[in-house]
């Protein structure tokens, strides 16, 4: 195992918005859902830049299960 540490790629609310060609308003809605990471910093929202785009690549989990027999939804 290696000593390295690795720091999370952050970022304002500005700059992430700005990166995705999103509004602030719902980037900090993501992160209020819990959906992204992100660490208040006095008054500013940081960013956790690698959660964010996780979250676009991967989306919201789904309700869905995969049984042996296809796919279900799974019930509320």
């Amino acid at each position: 195992m290696g000593d390295t540490i690795r720091y999370p790629n952050m970022g304002t609310v500005a700059k992430a918005a700005e990166i995705y060609d999103l509004s602030p308003a719902y980037i900090r809605r993501l992160c209020k859902q819990g959906k992204i990471r992100y660490v208040n910093a006095g008054h500013r929202w940081l960013v956790n830049l690698d959660s964010l785009a996780r979250y676009f690549e991967q989306g919201d989990p789904t309700d869905v299960e995969e049984t042996a027999q296809g796919i279900r939804r799974v019930a509320r």
